[in-house]
């Protein structure tokens, strides 16, 4: 009998703690229970974590985007926000904003540089340093 996805192949969410948009985004991120359990990492306080050190040997740059593993892959930055409207729940408003807003492609390439940078702003502001 094969495992369930949450048994077999976690699903990580890997932000920057720091970054209000980002902390409060990751908590409200929820996926469709079929996809399985979502578990969420702040970089900043994960270093000894393995899903760390894949990210590393893939030279992703967290303060150029969000990580999500999924199903053995990383996807980073506008790749990672667009799988997670794809395999994400439509409960909340949140989500379902995400879901609705960020399943299309182009949509993403546009919003994405926005929301970086918005990100950067807010760690500017907050006088916090990037990762």
């Amino acid at each position: 009998m094969p495992l369930p996805q949450s048994q077999a192949d976690p699903i990580w969410l890997v932000y920057d703690g720091d970054c209000p948009f980002c902390s409060a985004s990751a908590q409200m991120v929820r996926l469709r229970q079929s996809v399985g359990h979502l578990n969420i990492l702040n970089a900043r306080e994960a270093a000894d974590q393995p899903v760390m050190t894949e990210i590393a040997a893939q030279n992703l740059d967290l303060n150029q985007g969000i990580v999500v593993k999924f199903e053995g892959r990383l996807y980073h930055g506008k790749d990672a926000l667009h799988l997670l409207a794809l395999i994400g729940s439509e409960s909340g408003w949140l989500n379902r904003l995400n879901v609705a807003l960020f399943r299309n492609k182009g949509m993403v390439d546009m919003a994405y540089p926005v929301l970086k940078g918005m990100r950067n702003l807010a760690l500017k502001v907050l006088g916090r340093p990037a990762l």
